[in-house]
C-alpha cells in the first residue's frame, strides 16, 4: 500500500502543475502565478542579475528608463506577449513596478530572464536562484539544451558573497520550489539551502539540489532524483542527515528504492519488483565522499 500511494502521489504532484510548454514561465511557475487569461500576476520578484534595465516598452528597442541592480525588489504586475530570446533563454517581458529611493513609485517593463527564480531569506542573507543561460550542446544528430542554474548568497547591502552554478537539462521541468533546512547536524555548515525542479507529467524527474552555507562560502552537497510512472515504475532518493532520526554525525545516508510492474499470475494482483539500496557519505565539513553502497532488500510487493 505504501509504494501504491507513492505513486499516487507523484502522479497528482506532477499532473498538478498546468502544462507550460516553453522556458517563458519557468519563473512565473515557480512563484505558483499559475495560468491567467488577463496575465495579470503581482507577484514579488527579486533581480537575479548584476544591472538590467527598465524599458518604456516591451523590448530591447523600447527606451531606457532606469537600471536595477542584483537584489532590488520590484512586483511584476502582468506578463506581456511579447517574447525575447537572450542567452539561449526564451522569455516573456512583464511589466513591473518598484520603489525609488525617494519612496516615489515607478512602473516599466523588464525581460523576465533578468529575475531571479526566487528567493529566500534569513539572517540578513538572501539566498537566490536564477537560470543564468541556456547552453545548447551538440550531441551525435541533435541538439539538447544545457540549463545553467546559479545560487547566490546576497548581504544586506545585496553585495555577492558567494555563488555558485550547477548545470542539468531541465527543459521539460518547468516547476520550480525552494526551502531553508537549518543546518540538519553537518559540520560547518549553518544553513542548507534546497532547490527542485520539476515537470508537469509522469516520467518527468524531479532533481533536488542542496547547497551549504558556512558562513563564508556555498558548498555543493550531493543530488538527489525522484521520477515515476503511475503502474510501472518508480524511482525514489531520500537523504538522511546526522540530526535526523537514523542519522550519525559525519555522515550522509541516501536510501535509494526503484521498482517496476511485473505480471502475476493473479491478474487481480498489482505486483512490483522492488529493490532497496544504501549509499553512505563521510562529510567532513567542507564536501560529501561516496564510501560504500550496499544493497538492503529486493523482493516482489503485492499492493
Amino acid at each position: 500500500m505504501k509504494k501504491y500511494t507513492f505513486l499516487l502521489f507523484f502522479f497528482w504532484l506532477s499532473v498538478s502543475v498546468f502544462a507550460q510548454g516553453q522556458d517563458s514561465y519557468l519563473w512565473l511557475s515557480g512563484k505558483n502565478a499559475g495560468y491567467s487569461e488577463t496575465n495579470q500576476i503581482n507577484v514579488e520578484g527579486i533581480v537575479g542579475v548584476k544591472n538590467c534595465y527598465v524599458r518604456d516598452m516591451p523590448s530591447t528597442a523600447g527606451k531606457l528608463i532606469d537600471s536595477l541592480q542584483l537584489g532590488k525588489k520590484i512586483t511584476v504586475l502582468s506578463k506581456t506577449e511579447k517574447t525575447q530570446k537572450l542567452k539561449g533563454i526564451d522569455m516573456n517581458w512583464v511589466e513591473i513596478q518598484y520603489q525609488l529611493p525617494n519612496r516615489d513609485i515607478r512602473k516599466g517593463y523588464l525581460w523576465l530572464g533578468f529575475l531571479a527564480l526566487d528567493y529566500k531569506e534569513t539572517n540578513g542573507l538572501k539566498f537566490l536562484t536564477v537560470l543564468e543561460r541556456i547552453n545548447a550542446k551538440k550531441e551525435e544528430d541533435y541538439v539538447s539544451q544545457e540549463h545553467v542554474i546559479a545560487v547566490k548568497v546576497l548581504d544586506e547591502n545585496n553585495l555577492v558573497l558567494d555563488s555558485k552554478e550547477i548545470k542539468k537539462p531541465i527543459s521539460e521541468s518547468y516547476y520550480y520550489q525552494q526551502s531553508l533546512l537549518g543546518n540538519q547536524g553537518l559540520k560547518n555548515i549553518q544553513e542548507l539551502y534546497r532547490i527542485s525542479f520539476s515537470g508537469e507529467a509522469c516520467g518527468i524527474p524531479t532533481y533536488f539540489f542542496y547547497f551549504g552555507w558556512t558562513g563564508k562560502k556555498l558548498l555543493l552537497l550531493p543530488e538527489k532524483m525522484n521520477v515515476g510512472d503511475a503502474g510501472v515504475y518508480y524511482h525514489s532518493e531520500n537523504f538522511i542527515f546526522p540530526k535526523e532520526p537514523g542519522g550519525k554525525p559525519d555522515y550522509i545516508y541516501k536510501i535509494i528504492e526503484e521498482a517496476e510492474a511485473i505480471d502475476s499470475e493473479n491478474n487481480e494482483d498489482y505486483m512490483m519488483r522492488e529493490k532497496v539500496w544504501k549509499e553512505t557519505y563521510s562529510w567532513d565539513g567542507e564536501k560529501a565522499s561516496l564510501l560504500k553502497k550496499v544493497q538492503l532488500k529486493e523482493g516482489i510487493i503485492k499492493q
